[in-house]
């Protein structure tokens, strides 16, 4: 997938070892239940998910995880999340990725795609909702995260109908 600023795309061995230094810093762990990886498991990582790479200078910057989403049933349900580089953040970069993925998930069978966001990070709150999701609650400890913080887990979701009348999008 391309947008305006990005190419969206499965990662590979070259990716890993350029993300290795920014998916372990305090910065991702903090809001995320993953613990340190090394290149080989970041390579198994990305392999299968997307990775976000910037058009004017190739480099990877973010990274877009969509698996199943477990918490419903009979549905066609995804469940997205997401992490870049601090020094990038704060550019639109990450909206314009969910934008493109989303969108896409919802032209295939997708009739909701779900989001879990850990109760303080109120950067990808905002996020979320600026995206048109919807806050469905939260689950108050819910997951021991990086440096032993327990937090709690704040759901979000978004409908395809939501998606599509949405006339940002």
């Amino acid at each position: 997938m391309e947008t305006e600023r990005l190419i969206i795309r499965h990662g590979n061995e070259k990716d890993a070892q350029e993300m290795l230094s920014f998916r372990n810093s305090d910065y991702v762990l903090k809001y995320n239940a993953m613990i340190k990886a090394d290149e080989t498991s970041l390579m198994k990582e990305i392999s299968s998910q997307y990775i976000m790479e910037k058009k004017a200078d190739h480099h990877v910057i973010g990274f877009i995880g969509v698996e199943d989403d477990t918490l419903r049933y009979g549905v066609h349900s995804k469940c997205i999340s997401y992490y870049m580089n601090e020094e990038e953040t704060h550019h639109g970069y990450m909206q314009e990725a969910l934008q493109a993925v989303i969108s896409d998930l919802f032209r295939k069978e997708t009739e909701v795609v779900v989001a879990r966001v850990f109760k303080g990070n109120e950067t990808s709150m905002k996020l979320l909702e600026r995206l048109g999701f919807v806050h469905e609650g939260t689950l108050r400890k819910a997951v021991m995260g990086y440096g032993n913080i327990l937090y709690d887990d704040a759901l979000y979701s978004i409908l395809k109908e939501e998606w599509e009348s949405n006339k940002l999008f």
